[in-house]
């Protein structure tokens, strides 16, 4: 079999569309949406895809949703700890999102595609922090694989089927632990980001 070939990009236009409407079919097969189900979120995120090259489809998607603290999906469904929460509050709006819909059709092997993309997108637009809601079983294995260093900040619970862990990611120490303890994963998610945060910080 013949080795796709991935555009990996922030989705505008019709690939916004294409991503919404992914996202949205996905849901419903698994029963986290409704048929229909209108989604609060979708006017306030920035979707990222990862699109095949031949023929051009859409097959991952996930986004950055954009809001006030306690508007964001995981603060409104969740029992947030108050200093958690007083954290978040102290942050400029434009340092912080949710990352969410993380989802792609079955034998596509793009997720770490998606991850370096929105990781890419974040630090050029100065964002410090990802909010996110993680199923137990997930943030499980992502600890044991990949030391990322989820800050949870509320109680888990049920959420869209499953037990899940409400997180804040500090993405600086996110890369800092990943470059000690998984050096090629950092470079694969850094490859290309150093000239850009250079800027950035300047």
């Amino acid at each position: 079999m013949d080795k796709k070939e991935y555009y990996f990009g922030c989705a505008e236009g019709d690939l916004r569309h294409e991503a919404i409407t992914l996202h949205h079919t996905r849901y419903e097969e698994v029963g986290f949406f409704k048929k229909d189900e209108d989604d609060p979120y979708a006017d306030s995120s920035t979707y990222f895809i990862v699109q095949t090259t031949d023929p051009k489809e859409v097959v991952g998607v996930t986004r950055l949703i954009f809001m006030p603290v306690d508007e964001l999906p995981t603060i409104k469904h969740f029992n947030i700890m108050d200093l958690k929460k007083r954290k978040l509050l102290k942050m400029d709006q434009n340092q912080y999102a949710e990352i969410s819909a993380f989802t792609k059709l079955p034998k596509h092997d793009v997720g770490l595609g998606l991850i370096k993309t929105v990781l890419n997108y974040s630090l050029t637009h100065d964002l410090t922090h990802w909010v996110c809601c993680i199923d137990e079983r997930v943030y499980n294995y992502m600890h044991r694989i990949f030391k990322f260093p989820f800050e949870v900040i509320g109680e888990s619970d049920v959420y869209l089927g499953s037990v899940t862990i409400p997180c804040l990611l500090n993405l600086t120490e996110c890369l800092d632990t990943l470059k000690k303890k998984r050096p090629p994963l950092y470079d694969y998610l850094t490859d290309g980001l150093e000239l850009t945060m250079e800027v950035v910080n300047k």
